[in-house]
């Protein structure tokens, strides 16, 4: 199993294309934010902020310049979180390619007349696509600091660090079971690129990282809040935008803030319940798990 992992980790970094493109669509997330969302919404949590303060007595009714850079700092950290949690699921989809590619090749064939077993084919192929993905989820994160930085925010706290990485490792799990449950459907490389496509285009939408949560219908809200990846941008979401939440409505009665995270996507409401954290994670796991063993059935099964 090992040795089989070996083998597509190095036919994945020979080619210097596929590397790329497994980071492509992370890449233009990032660049139509930074060249057209950017300031969307920064006014409307700059102005929750001046109004905030407002309420209790200790600032004017409109936004200042502090103000705005904080709300600015926000929106940063919300849309790179998201991004990070996307990355989960194209990077190791573009991964997962090479299940179809030896198919196609009819590669398998020839290892299934040797010794090597199914499963550990199966688990050659998962192995894989989790370590390129979470080297690769780390390097996007690594990327959205640096952006977050130039643009004046502020890097992680280093004890944050930890959980982080703890949550990158937990979304992947969860992202790699899915596209990998999702890629034994195919059999040919023309449907599974029409299908990966069209998985592209729309996990930006379904995780609620182009637009906030609370824009969109009460329906699509829940299909956002039941999507199990979405999970992982509520929790990045937390993590990198709790010191600058807290600094910036400080100031500001509670149910303001309240408001803008369940608004933004920054806390999940299921009716009167609150997700909370564990959650969240038991989520994240169970999909992995299922996804994961059904996958392996699909693909440890003969093919014709």
């Amino acid at each position: 199993m090992i040795a089989f992992a070996r083998r597509n980790l190095k036919l994945y970094f020979r080619e210097k294309s596929a590397v790329f493109f497994s980071l492509l669509a992370v890449l233009i997330t990032i660049a139509l934010y930074v060249l057209f969302l950017g300031n969307v919404y920064t006014k409307d949590v700059s102005d929750s902020i001046a109004e905030g303060k407002k309420m209790s007595g200790a600032a004017q009714e409109t936004a200042n310049e502090e103000e705005m850079d904080a709300a600015g700092e926000i929106m940063d950290n919300w849309v790179m979180a998201g991004i990070v949690a996307e990355a989960g699921i194209t990077i190791s989809l573009g991964v997962l390619g090479a299940v179809i590619d030896d198919r196609s090749k009819r590669i398998t064939k020839d290892f299934y007349v040797s010794p090597i077993k199914r499963s550990a084919m199966t688990g050659g192929y998962v192995i894989c696509a989790y370590a390129v993905t979470v080297l690769m989820t780390i390097l996007t994160f690594a990327i959205a600091q640096v952006y977050i930085r130039i643009n004046g925010g502020d890097f992680i706290a280093l004890e944050k660090l930890p959980e982080v990485i703890g949550v990158i490792l937990l979304t992947d799990f969860a992202a790699v079971g899915m596209m990998a449950f999702f890629v034994s459907l195919f059999q040919t490389q023309s449907a599974y690129r029409t299908a990966s496509t069209v998985i592209g285009t729309l996990v930006g939408f379904v995780m609620g990282i182009y637009l906030p949560i609370g824009m969109y219908p009460s329906a699509v809200q829940w299909i956002i809040r039941c999507f199990p990846i979405s999970h992982g941008a509520l929790l990045l979401r937390g993590i990198l935008t709790e010191e600058v939440m807290e600094r910036s409505f400080a100031l500001a009665p509670a149910p303001v803030m309240d408001d803008v995270c369940a608004f933004f996507g920054i806390t999940y409401q299921f009716g009167s319940y609150t997700a909370d954290k564990m959650f969240s994670v038991v989520i994240l796991f169970a999909t992995g798990a299922v996804f994961l063993s059904l996958a392996c059935v699909k693909l440890s099964g003969k093919q014709k």
